[in-house]
């Protein structure tokens, strides 16, 4: 439950098509999709999955919208997010 409130939470940070970003957050999407598709796909989370996804779109649709130097700081900013809870997430499971 904790990785899927993350998971929102890195997208409300985070702009429409993969051609329209920079290519720093064409590499944070990708990161993020990837994370997402890892999410079980069972009846238990797929409401939450289902929101998440659109979240996604949502997100990349807003952060295609800036220009290229404010993309990269918004990805920048998710990217670092990211880590932390990957890292946090490795010393959870120690």
């Amino acid at each position: 439950m904790k990785k899927l409130a993350f998971i929102v939470a890195l997208m409300s940070m985070s702009s429409v098509a993969m051609a329209d970003l920079s290519a720093t957050c064409k590499t944070y999407f990708d990161k993020i999709d990837t994370l997402v598709k890892s999410i079980p796909d069972d009846a238990a989370t797929k409401q939450q999955t289902d929101l998440i996804k659109q979240n996604l779109e949502a997100g990349k649709q807003q952060v295609a919208a800036l220009p290229e130097s404010q993309q990269d700081n918004a990805c920048k900013q998710g990217e670092e997010v990211l880590k932390q809870m990957e890292a946090a997430l490795s010393n959870a499971k120690k």
